[in-house]
């Protein structure tokens, strides 16, 4: 059984997954592995950003708690197959819609802010991320702004 195939049936037992399509358990897995590796940016992965992570993707791809485990499971086997994120990112920048990026970096910005600090590692990743998915500076930063008044943030 493939990777896919089994995310696919653990993801659910209902209709829902089995609707989802090869490309579309690839980008779950992406963005899970892009948010992850922001969270360990700054050399910690704190339980704030963990619990804004398995938030964010219970409530982007409509999953209860063990769905998004398994999710982040599978991403941490996928991320430990590959030496960066390129793979990833270059998957997303071509099947993303503008929209779903700038979503995305929101959740990213939303995982940076979730320790209450903004660490230079985490920044430098956010700008190489950036261009990895082939957004503008500016898109970089209505994310940020976005994010910001998402969590309640001057």
């Amino acid at each position: 059984m493939s990777v896919i195939d089994k995310l696919k049936e653990l993801l659910g037992s209902n209709r829902a997954a089995e609707s989802l399509s090869d490309d579309e358990v690839d980008m779950r897995v992406a963005v899970t592995v892009i948010l992850i590796t922001v969270a360990e940016a700054d050399m910690e992965f704190r339980l704030e950003e963990l619990e804004a992570i398995m938030q964010m993707l219970g409530k982007q791809y409509h999953l209860d708690e063990s769905q998004v485990t398994l999710l982040m499971n599978m991403a941490e086997e996928s991320r430990g197959r590959v030496s960066d994120l390129w793979p990833f990112t270059t998957a997303l920048s071509r099947t993303m819609t503008p929209s779903q990026k700038l979503e995305l970096l929101v959740m990213v910005w939303q995982v940076v802010f979730a320790d209450g600090r903004l660490d230079p590692y985490e920044d430098q990743l956010l700008h190489r991320l950036q261009h990895m998915i082939s957004v503008n500076h500016s898109v970089l930063m209505e994310a940020k702004r976005m994010a910001r008044d998402k969590m309640g943030m001057v």
